[in-house]
Formats: C-alpha cells, structure tokens, sequence
C-alpha cells in the first residue's frame, strides 16, 4: 500500500445502488488553502496534466487502504456557527509545517450524510468508512507532520452525538458568535447554509415555508437559532473533551486559548500569530474590521444566543 502515500479519497459518489470513491494526488503539497475545495481545485488541475484518468475505488478499498498506512490521529475537531474565526484559525494552525489542516473536507459531509441517499447504510459502516477517511487524510506524509486537526462544516454541530460516540476522547472545539454580526456576513456572502434548499432542512432542523425564498437573512436566522440551541444543549453536557470560545472574546485571544485548551506549545507560533492580521478567507489581504450592517433584528435568534452565551465562561 506504500504506493498511496500522499494519495487521499476526497469525494464519495452515489450511482444507483452504488459508492464510488475519487481520489487524489497531494504529492508534495502542504495544505494551507482557507477550505479544502480549493486544494482539491489545485491538485486536480495538476493531475489532468500528468493524466486524464480519474483514479477511483469502492469503499471496501478505503477500509482495506486505512489499515495499511501510518496516519495521525485526530488532535482536534473544530465545530462553528460561521462566520466566527473558525476559519481563521485553522488558516493560523496550517502555518505550521507540523500540521495538517482539512477546513470543511467535502468528504466529511458526505460520508456523516450517506443516509440521505441510502436510508439503508448502517452506523457501524459509517463509523468505519468515516475513521478509514480521516486515517487517510491524516496519513504521515511527511516527516515533521505530527498535529491533525479537521474543521467541520457549520450544520456538523448537530452530528455532534454521532461523531462523540465515534471520537470520544478527541477534544472538540465550538466557536460561536452573535447573530446580527453572522448574518451580516451572510448577507454580504451566502454561505450554502443561508440559502433555503441548499442543504436538508432535516439536517439544519427547519422547515423551509416561501417567507424564507422572501428574505434569506430571516432563513439564515432561524439555521442560527438552532446552533445555538444545540450548543446550549452541548454546554450543559460539560463533557471534559468540549471546549467553547466566542468570537466576541477577541481574535487575538483566540489561538492562545485554544493552544491552551489542546495542550499544544504556542511559544514558537509567529507565523500563525501574524496570520490572525490578514482576512480569514484571503491570506494576502488585511484584516480592517467587518463591515456594519443595519437590517431587521431576528428576536429567536438573539434569544437563543443570550441563553447559550449566559452559560459560557469567558478564559
């Protein structure tokens, strides 16, 4: 299996009765884009000009492939409601050579969502054609790696449950924000999940009605009120593996929190250190601030919030 270092599976495909897996080639390449779609864009580019193949397997080869390759074990599990530093800081954590970074890995999603397709998929296939992923994402591919860290997709808070039963001793960190400034964001934006129909309304737990085709920020709003109700939820767990931060606290304060938090040395950090000054999204320009907003205020949203945020305990 020595022949798939630095070869990863990084889409899932459901034809039929059928999941196909397409992988990809990262040879030498240390990643480092803001969201893994874009180190996809890169590295396929790449291999359509060495080949016009599409290397491809089925899940039986990613169970078998997992077993027979050195691999990292998760350090880290980063959740967020969007538009909360979340980005910015696995964009800071990927500054350093030790570390493999995968922010919002399609793969991820689609293998926590197969049952959207295939009600008939059981959860210890899920477990382990998930696990046999991450080992390969996080596969030893170079000397000095020795740090993963996988941030989620913002709807990934209500797979919670699932992924603590598949991860229970791996630290989770949850960052948070307050609505008007997330949904100013979005309005500026549209992530996929401020969008009605762009990802299940089971999953974001909302019922999608014609007011919310009618304005997006109040659709975006009511997905918001649920993360925050499902990080209240999540708080009053008090699992000792669960560590939360809002951005309000500060960005600055950010990374040194959760260096603390995952007992990882932030002594020798300088890069990721300056990498908090530049946008989270676009590494090369500087960072002045969000942009103000003035639109309708969303009552449930800012209820839900406030009783999360009541529970929190600023470091």
């Amino acid at each position: 299996m020595s022949a798939l270092i630095n070869w990863i599976p990084y889409q899932l495909i459901y034809s039929g009765s059928d999941w196909q897996l397409l992988w990809l080639d990262l040879q030498e390449k240390h990643i480092e884009e803001p969201f893994f779609d874009e180190t996809i864009q890169l590295c396929r580019f790449r291999m359509k000009e060495r080949s016009a193949y599409l290397p491809t397997s089925n899940l039986a080869f990613l169970a078998e492939a997992a077993k027979q390759i050195d691999s990292i074990a998760p350090d880290a599990f980063i959740f967020h409601v969007s538009r909360c530093g979340s980005t910015l800081l696995s964009q800071a954590l990927a500054t350093a050579e030790t570390n493999i970074v995968f922010a919002e890995a399609p793969l991820v999603d689609e293998i926590l969502r197969m049952k959207e397709q295939d009600p008939s998929i059981k959860e210890e296939q899920q477990e382990l054609w998930f696990k046999s992923a991450i080992a390969l994402m996080g596969q030893k591919r170079k000397a000095q790696y020795d740090k993963l860290f996988i941030k989620l997709d913002s709807w990934h808070i209500h797979f919670y449950p699932i992924l603590r039963k598949w991860y229970p001793d791996t630290p989770f960190f949850f960052l948070s924000r307050e609505p008007n400034a997330v949904i100013a964001s979005h309005h500026q934006r549209r992530g996929i999940h401020a969008v009605p129909d762009m990802v299940s309304a089971s999953i974001l737990k909302i019922e999608v009605q014609e007011r919310h085709y009618q304005d997006f920020n109040l659709f975006t709003a009511e997905v918001l009120t649920n993360y925050y109700k499902a990080l209240q939820d999540l708080i009053s767990i008090r699992h000792p593996k669960n560590t939360f931060y809002d951005y309000g606290w500060g960005v600055n304060l950010l990374l040194s929190h959760f260096l603390k938090e995952m007992q990882l040395d932030d002594s020798a950090h300088e890069k990721m250190i300056t990498r908090l000054n530049y946008h989270s999204k676009s590494p090369g320009e500087k960072f002045n601030g969000d942009r103000k907003l003035k639109f309708a205020s969303y009552a449930d949203a800012n209820i839900a919030y406030e009783n999360f945020s009541k529970q929190l305990i600023k470091p």
